[in-house]
């Protein structure tokens, strides 16, 4: 009978657990491809979205071609910082021209963003991860990253706010390497109103102990 209480007990916890957080899937606002010409300084926004190097075809010289890097938005819901538990950025890619066994590395940043294209937006922010694929992987990049903190730091009670993420090519591998992405996931979990003001009223551990001690010093004989 004690034992059937206590799994009663932990499945009502974990149910009201749940109840007091969601989790938010947020498509992307703003999604874009930038195409930098190689050699050269020119860029052209691209329908597709794609990240790494695509080598021109018709006899031209290996390394001529085009960097690919893709940025995409997010609007944020509307949540206090202390709300936001927990935020993770997915997306996946496959090969579109990538030849060769050396590995394609690309990196991910974040950024402050305004729901707008921008070519500024390719090169934005600080690295959160560093992912690679082999040109043969059926799902490249398809590991969840961890945005919590930068989620968190953006995040306003009231008002538009957004986040973005750049992806580009990381390491200087030779021949082409360039692959297709399908559009990310922004997933926030946001904590039940009352449950984020709780936390923020209860005295941390060390206040609690340091409470108990004055009491037993005051009522010691």
């Amino acid at each position: 009978m004690k034992c059937n209480t206590t799994l009663m007990l932990a499945a009502l916890m974990s149910s009201a657990s749940l109840a007091a957080e969601r989790a938010i899937v947020v498509p992307a606002t703003v999604q874009m491809s930038w195409e930098f010409v190689t050699p050269g300084t020119g860029a052209r926004l691209r329908p597709h979205l794609g990240v790494g190097f695509w080598q021109r075809s018709s006899g031209a010289k290996p390394g001529v071609g085009a960097n690919y890097v893709s940025a995409l938005e997010y609007q944020l819901p509307e949540a206090a910082p202390a709300r936001v538990r927990s935020a993770s950025f997915q997306f996946s890619g496959r090969s579109s021209q990538c030849v060769g066994a050396e590995p394609v590395v690309i990196e991910v940043s974040a950024y402050a963003a305004d729901g707008r294209a921008d070519v500024a937006d390719a090169h934005a922010g600080s690295r959160v991860a560093q992912l690679s694929a082999q040109c043969g992987d059926n799902a490249a990049f398809a590991r969840p990253i961890d945005v919590t903190a930068i989620v968190r730091q953006l995040s306003v009670p009231a008002g538009v706010r957004y986040v973005g993420f750049n992806i580009r090519k990381a390491n200087n591998r030779q021949g082409p390497g360039l692959f297709e992405l399908s559009p990310g996931k922004l997933t926030v979990v946001l904590a039940d109103e009352a449950m984020a003001q709780g936390a923020r009223s209860r005295p941390s551990a060390p206040a609690v102990a340091a409470q108990q001690t004055t009491l037993k010093i005051r009522t010691a004989p």
